[in-house]
């Protein structure tokens, strides 16, 4: 590497003249947290040009109080034995274990991480004729790299500009976590999610008083089956104000409240009259001075280093708080950005297990296969399948696919049919990537496809929906379409699709098959699993596959 000075044309700003050290990759992936450690992994196997940036001094370090947040699971790997349980017994491992575990995944496959490295600016502009992205560290050291990789999570706290008063509140993640200091203190909360049920539940050995405020309606995952609601280990706080009517749960759009600090220094809620006179305090509800007022509204992605013309749009409405991504992961407005881990759940917001490593760790595999044929024409990894193989092969994918289980309803198994009984194979594809197959993934659809996907049934899940019901798990294989529990489900389409439905679901198809529930995930049983799974393949292959034998019955 030698020291040149560099004219770059930022595409939104005048020219700009570097004098530095000017370091190009091809990739370049900002944050080592889980996603950016699951792409890295993956592009280090292709032996591709990348670079990992890392403000801190390690990888998956936010704060205490953040990693709390999540339930840890293993990254994907080659190596059977690198796995989160190694690191602890725990159904809910601590933090700390996580932090070890990520930072000896990293260790172990020698990954390409610039420590201590806080990437301040990320702009476009041009060198040497084209068109990259530039990255300025706190340093002012300039990289130039092709295609950006942005896996920063949602890591910025969302604060409510507009509300009254919010200068008064604190933010669970700055908050004390010695709870000694809250003895008897009246405690507000704001939220009603995890974050701030883990926090009230920190706090009601020793508050004196503890309200949780939230827009209404509480969300319980055993009801709506979604990992991001309030999980059993945090509901204590709910048994506490249904059993003792200790702690309270207050309900109302914040929007519509503001807070006042009194002379006593205590906060007092109060609902808004008129802007113009500020607010007065409402004599009903929840009439209490409060000593803490505390935000736990949750996180959203954090976009100040991006510069005009490299700003990826954010998304509207409830996923106000993710950026505006495409089926493959890529800024709507920014080309060649793309996103890894917890930001790409906008993709399966509330329908799967995006949010969390138990998710995103496959959607970050999903991104790697996708870049491959976009940057280096390698076609999504496939296994030819002669029709002799096919049975046998789906039942092992039903049996064995962890990813396709653990985002259900958002990664499909897709059996490409081909002439004279040999078809293709491909595993975990994006459901909203199968209209574009052929572009994104090299492979033609010539003789319709065959979709495997895991999913609930309709209604299984909602708001104060009894999932435990014995309605859930009562069927037979002849009433397997009714199954609401999780299940495998094969559709079959004669033609290429052209789009999903509005929640991102593939279409009606021209013949499906449901394979019926069971309690125990364990679909071998050939009367009740594989024997109608083979009369729905003899009736799409035309075929008899009671006598078509696999090549070892004939060793």
């Amino acid at each position: 590497m030698i020291r040149i000075i560099v004219y770059i044309a930022f595409i939104a700003g005048c020219m700009w003249t570097i004098d530095s050290e000017l370091v190009r990759h091809q990739y370049c992936i900002i944050g080592s947290g889980p996603g950016g450690l699951q792409i890295a992994y993956y592009l280090q196997r292709a032996k591709r040009d990348y670079v990992v940036f890392e403000r801190n001094n390690q990888s998956g370090v936010k704060n205490s109080n953040f990693n709390l947040r999540h339930d840890w699971n293993s990254l994907l790997s080659d190596n059977a034995s690198l796995l989160m349980s190694q690191y602890s017994d725990e159904y809910y491992p601590n933090a700390d274990d996580l932090v070890r575990y990520l930072n000896d995944y990293a260790s172990q496959w020698r990954l390409n991480i610039k420590y201590n490295t806080n990437i301040v600016r990320l702009s476009r502009g041009y060198y040497r004729g084209d068109v990259v992205f530039v990255l300025m560290d706190q340093n002012k050291k300039f990289r130039v790299c092709n295609v950006a990789i942005i896996s920063t999570g949602l890591s910025k706290p969302n604060k409510p500009a507009k509300v009254v008063g919010i200068k008064f509140t604190e933010g669970y993640e700055s908050i004390s976590t010695n709870s000694s200091e809250f003895i008897d203190k009246n405690i507000l909360i704001l939220g009603q999610g995890n974050s701030a049920f883990e926090t009230a539940q920190a706090m009601v050995h020793t508050a004196g008083l503890l309200h949780l405020h939230g827009r209404g309606g509480l969300r319980i995952a055993t009801s709506t089956h979604y990992i991001g609601d309030i999980r059993a280990i945090n509901s204590k706080v709910v048994d506490s104000y249904q059993l003792k009517t200790l702690d309270g749960l207050i309900e109302g759009d914040i929007r519509r409240f503001g807070f006042i600090k009194l002379s006593n220094q205590r906060i007092k809620i109060g609902r808004i009259a008129h802007e113009e006179f500020g607010i007065t305090i409402d004599t009903s509800g929840a009439r209490t001075e409060y000593h803490h007022v505390i935000r736990c509204l949750g996180f959203k992605f954090d976009n100040s280093i991006f510069k005009k013309g490299a700003r990826p749009q954010a998304n509207t409405g409830k996923l106000s708080r993710y950026p505006n991504i495409t089926a493959s992961y890529e800024s709507v407005t920014v080309p060649h950005m793309f996103f890894a881990g917890a930001a790409t759940h906008s993709l399966d917001y509330r329908h799967s297990g995006g949010c969390c490593i138990q998710g995103f760790r496959y959607t970050a595999r999903t991104l790697h296969h996708l870049l491959e044929w976009r940057y280096h024409n390698i076609p999504w990894p496939s296994i030819n399948l002669a029709t002799t193989h096919l049975l046998t092969s789906v039942m092992t994918r039903i049996n064995e696919a962890s990813g396709l289980y653990q985002m259900f309803a958002v990664l499909a198994d897709v059996i490409l049919i081909g002439q004279n009984h040999q078809h293709l194979y491909l595993e975990e594809i994006p459901i909203k990537v199968i209209p574009q197959l052929t572009n994104l993934t090299g492979h033609n659809i010539t003789h319709g496809f065959i979709t495997l996907t895991f999913e609930y049934g309709m209604n299984f899940s909602e708001r104060g929906t009894d999932t435990l019901g014995a309605e859930n798990y009562s069927h037979t294989p002849e009433t397997a379409y009714r199954s609401r529990n999780i299940h495998p489900i094969l559709r079959y389409y004669g033609q290429p699709i052209k789009t999903t439905d509005e929640k991102g679901m593939l279409p009606n198809p021209d013949k499906i098959h449901h394979v019926v529930e069971d309690l125990t995930t364990d679909w071998t049983s050939y009367s009740h699993h594989g024997f109608y799974l083979k009369l729905f393949l003899q009736s799409l292959l035309k075929v008899d596959l009671s006598e078509m034998y696999a090549d070892s019955c004939m060793e």
